[in-house]
This record gives C-alpha cells, structure tokens and sequence, in this order.
C-alpha cells in the first residue's frame, strides 16, 4: 500500500514517482541488506574471498536475473498507473 500510495503519488499534484527510480532505489537497498548479511556469515565471506563473488556463475544465470529486473520494472508501471487493486485482479485466473 505505501509502495502504491508513493508512486501514485495520492494527496500531491506531481502525479507520483517515476517507477524506475523507484524500482532503482528498492534495488540499491536490497543489495546493502544483502552485503550486509554476506559480511554477517564467516563461510560466505571466506568462499567469496578464495572464489570471487561470480565463481560458478555462466550466460545462463542472466536469463533469470535479467527477467525479475524486468518483472520488477512491469509491476512498478503497473502499480503506478493501474493500482495495486487492479494489479491483483489482473494476475488472478479462473479454474
């Protein structure tokens, strides 16, 4: 709801956040948390050191990263310009 309610942009004139900015920014902070849990563990930050960050990583790890950055991006467009309660009905299917 705060995530509809900031890139809607209810109760100001602007007419909301740009998405992919927003999308950018949930991103950068993802990936603090992430750095941060990764610094927490001693086993990581060992195999890390030894290996690198992309040790086992092939062109076909992309295909999976590249698709949620692009799901990430469609669902803040969506929300923004349809709203989170048409957003659900959008993805629910009929049996």
């Amino acid at each position: 709801a705060l995530a509809q309610k900031s890139l809607q942009g209810v109760g100001t004139s602007g007419g909301g956040r740009n998405s992919q900015l927003f999308t950018m920014e949930l991103s950068f902070f993802s990936a603090i948390v992430l750095g941060l849990s990764i610094l927490g563990n001693k086993d990581d930050r060992m195999s890390i050191k030894e290996n690198g960050f992309f040790n086992g990583w092939t062109s076909k790890t992309l295909i999976p990263l590249t698709v949620n950055a692009a799901g990430g991006i469609l669902v803040g467009l969506v929300t923004k310009y349809a709203g989170s309660v048409r957003k659900g009905f959008g993805t629910w299917k009929r049996k």
